[in-house]
């Protein structure tokens, strides 16, 4: 074959591996369902014509009747049909800080959530990171989510072995953990061996090596799933950390990080149950504090609001910023405080998430507390927690906080004040 030929074919099987490549990627919002044609649905359903109006509850009635009905299998109970359509809408907002969990991984989650780390002692989340590339001969830097490391429990496995927060999950038991960033990079090589500035060895290469992660890969969803669920077993994971590979082999093991005061009367704070108990018993003929709150992600909102409480004074600590134009921001307020308040030292890093980062933020806007250690984790949303009649859940991103008062003509317009 001559080389203007092979160059052709290679460039018709690297469109081909492409389209394939994102279309897997396209996977995680379609997983479970398959490839059908497009059904008649009947006129019972939404027609293009605006005299034909129907309700979105009237339309999620009518979708569950025709599969009790039309369906070739039983279909699954009510519980399973919810599950899957909040997991759709869900997965349909492209946002990260927004996500369904399956049964087992909820269940992971509210334990985490509580200080208990099932798994291998890690909790995982999408973090975007910057990818350059060149597209069309113009240096691009996208921000694209990867599954990293956000908390490692100490003395778990994963600590043992020396993961890190800031690692990326890379490959679990030999599979590949997909992620976009491979596609893009090989959509940025197509560009450049099309405009011939690579040669075909180049871009073959590069093919052959993307086919075969492709073949033996695994969804971020599932990877996650694995490491955090418990019961036993081993898994061989690599990580990424800063362009290098970390080996690991982790036994699943649970690990209890709770709250507990150390040798030198810091406290480590979790906000679960009990924690307003435990930071109450601690304050006691206190006029300063020390307080951990490393390894401290998934905090419950109000447990947090109930200490802050404890340990500040009545007043308005911040709000939560969203782009809903027209909505009054959720302010975090308190309306019984601490009139003499501790001095508080706050030991952070970047295991600091959540209500324990909001905590610590505001604290320190009202020069309550100051921190000690590295910087936090940037994770300062206020989120919806839904648990689902199958056992499955879900979090909706609500705002993010930011210390102080919210616009003036916001706060102008408002007709109530609501709590965390």
């Amino acid at each position: 074959m001559s080389l203007e030929r092979k160059s052709l074919s290679s460039a018709l099987v690297i469109s081909s591996l492409l389209v394939a490549g994102i279309a897997g990627m396209k996977f995680r919002s379609i997983r479970d369902l398959p490839n059908t044609q497009e059904p008649s649905l009947g006129s019972m359903f939404a027609s293009t014509s605006k005299e034909l109006e129907i309700a979105e509850t009237d339309y999620f009635t009518g979708i569950i009747e025709l599969l009790r009905s039309r369906y070739v299998d039983q279909v699954p109970t009510d519980d399973k049909l919810l599950s899957g359509a909040v997991r759709g809408m869900i997965v349909g907002l492209r946002d990260i800080d927004s996500q369904f969990y399956k049964p087992e991984e909820f269940t992971a989650f509210k334990s985490i959530r509580a200080g208990r780390y099932p798994g291998v002692g890690v909790w995982m989340d999408y973090k975007p990171q910057k990818v350059s590339v060149k597209l069309g001969g113009v240096a691009q830097e996208q921000d694209l989510p990867r599954l990293t490391v956000v908390s490692v429990a100490p003395g778990s496995p994963a600590d043992k072995a020396g993961v890190k927060p800031g690692d990326l999950l890379d490959s679990v038991d030999d599979h590949w953990v997909m992620n976009s960033e491979a596609i893009i990079k090989y959509q940025a090589a197509q560009a450049d061996f099309l405009a011939k500035k690579i040669d075909f060895k180049a871009i073959n290469d590069m093919r052959k090596s993307l086919k075969a992660r492709m073949e033996k890969s695994i969804m971020p969803v599932r990877a996650r799933e694995k490491l955090i669920s418990g019961g036993t077993g081993e898994l061989n994971v690599v990580w990424d950390r800063g362009g290098q590979k970390v080996v690991t082999k982790l036994a699943k093991n649970e690990t209890d990080i709770q709250r507990k005061v150390s040798p030198d009367g810091t406290l480590r704070l979790i906000f679960s149950s009990g924690a307003v108990e435990d930071l109450s018993a601690v304050l006691k003929g206190k006029t300063s504090i020390s307080i951990d709150l490393r390894n401290n992600v998934l905090g419950d909102m109000e447990t947090m609001r109930r200490c802050l409480a404890l340990v500040a004074p009545a007043g308005r600590f911040g709000y939560f910023k969203n782009d809903r134009k027209a909505s009054t921001p959720v302010e975090l307020t308190i309306s019984k405080g601490n009139p003499t308040p501790p001095k508080i030292k706050l030991i952070v890093d970047q295991s600091t998430r959540d209500a324990a980062e909001i905590f610590a933020l505001a604290l320190q806007s009202k020069g309550i507390a100051t921190l000690s250690g590295t910087d936090m984790g940037n994770s300062r949303k206020l989120k919806d927690v839904v648990q689902l009649p199958d056992g499955s859940g879900y979090t909706l991103n609500i705002g993010t906080f930011t210390p102080g008062n919210p616009p003036a003509t916001k706060v102008a317009q408002a007709k109530e004040k609501a709590q965390v």
